[in-house]
This record gives structure tokens, sequence and C-alpha cells, in this order.
């Protein structure tokens, strides 16, 4: 009896170590700067309003959490097209713009083969390691057109940058959900997101 209640213990322990609405997340080992004061809040959504929605959801949760953040549609608008064509000169105008980090919010189809399940490691494909390559990458499969459906299941796959050298300081993954859920579900995951950040000493607390 003992050594179920034990077992049910470290399962709950295991479970509680990440906030509600995230799976799995990683951090990197290297150094960089942690004082992030000016954050872009990028949406790579194939739908205008939920882009919107979806930026601006991170965006409050990050305000809420201390940190000044910024919805990417008004620095990089749908009509610009690719916004980050020229990396280096879209990271001199965030520059310009006193940003220091940059934290990329897209949404998964669980068909596409980077899906992890709940049972797996989770770590980040090599390419996610620099902010243009995954970017360039991201962006060709979920602005195909009719990418988003409502028949479909999907993760949030959240990565923050630091934009000085455009590394990769922090990545995660959200559990599984319908679209139908996505509006019950983005408040809760914004928040779990920034508390996770704050847990690994990501941002300030």
């Amino acid at each position: 009896m003992k050594s179920k209640i034990l077992i049910l213990f470290t399962v709950f322990l295991l479970n509680s170590c990440v906030p509600e609405g995230l799976m799995r997340t990683w951090s990197t080992t290297e150094e960089y700067d942690r004082k992030f004061t000016n954050v872009l809040i990028m949406g790579l959504v194939n739908n205008v309003n939920l882009r919107n929605e979806v930026e601006n959801e991170v965006v409050y949760a990050g305000k809420k959490a201390t940190l000044k953040c910024v919805n990417g549609m008004s620095m990089f608008p749908p009509e610009l097209g690719k916004p980050f064509e020229d990396v280096e000169r879209a990271k001199e105008r965030l520059r310009n713009n006193g940003f220091d980090g940059v934290i990329t919010v897209a949404l998964v189809d669980i068909n596409e083969e980077r899906y992890v399940p709940p049972s797996a490691d989770y770590e980040p494909l090599l390419y996610y390691n620099r902010f243009g390559n995954y970017f360039f990458r991201t962006y060709d499969l979920v602005y195909r057109q009719g990418y988003f459906t409502r028949n479909t299941r999907y993760f949030i796959e959240t990565n923050f940058y630091e934009l000085k050298g455009g590394k990769l300081v922090w990545s995660g993954r959200s559990t599984v959900f319908a679209p139908s859920e996505l509006n019950q579900f983005l408040p809760t995951y914004a928040r779990g997101l920034f508390k996770e950040l704050r847990i690994e000493s990501i941002i300030q607390k």
C-alpha cells in the first residue's frame, strides 16, 4: 500500500513540475544575458484574426508577469509577406526598436513529424537553434493553404530567442487541443508559459 502511495505521489510531483497547458520544455545550458526588457511576440499562424488573438493573449500574460511584450503584428503586419526574408536586416530593425528577445508561437498539426508524444523526452530539432532557420521552415509549414482546419488537432510550439545572437534559449510545447478549445486554452497556456520561464530563470523573477 505504501509503495502505491509513493508512486502516486511521485507521479503527482512530476506532473506538477510543468504548468498547466505545457507538455514539454527545454532550455539551453549555454550562457546568455537573461535581462530581457522588451520582447516581440511573433505568432506563426495562417489566419490574421487567429494570429492577432494568439499574439495578444501572450502579450497580455507577459505584461501580467511584468515583462514588456509587443504584438508582432504591429511590427510585421501580414502585408509585408515573409518579414524575415533578410534576417540580419530584420534583427537590426528590432534592435533599433529596443527589442532584446523574440518569442515565436506556432500552431502545429499533430500529424507533422515534429510531434513528440507525452511519453517521449523533448528536445528541439537542430535547426531550431537559429531564429532565421526556424522561422523559414515553420513559416513554410503553417502558411500552406488550408493548413488550419476545424477537423484536426494541434499543439502550440513556443520558442524564446535571444535577439543579440539569434540563439534559442528556451523551447516548449503544449498539450494537444482541438480548434474549438483554443479560446479557452490560450489564456491558460500563456499564463503557464511565463510561469515556466520564471521557474527556469529564463526571465528574471
